[in-house]
């Protein structure tokens, strides 16, 4: 079971406002917009989001959720990011600006 699939929706749609912005989100900010604790647990609900985004073919929305301590997310590649090693810094940035790109026309 999915903790949280009720919002996944909502979760979507702010990460989407925020790729079309530019703009990362802190897992608080996101928490406290959906009423959700903000140490999660987010895993399992940003994996959904993850697979869905990738297997449509486009870039992985759920990289613009990170953390307070690294400005990067607390997973990278499925994998935990707690710190995050060089290759996960550079992948994650690279998502991240692929998601800036494509949703920010």
């Amino acid at each position: 079971m999915v903790l949280y699939l009720e919002h996944k929706d909502a979760i979507a749609g702010i990460l989407l406002d925020r790729a079309k912005q530019r703009r990362t989100i802190y897992y608080s900010e996101l928490g406290a917009a959906l009423g959700i604790p903000a140490q999660g647990p987010w895993k399992p609900i940003l994996d959904e989001i993850s697979r869905e985004e990738t297997s449509a073919g486009r870039p992985d929305i759920t990289y613009l959720v990170v953390s307070k301590t690294t400005n990067l997310p607390g997973q990278i590649g499925f994998t935990a990011a707690k710190p995050p090693s060089a290759a996960q810094t550079k992948r994650a940035l690279e998502t991240i600006e692929a998601v800036f790109d494509h949703y920010h026309k």
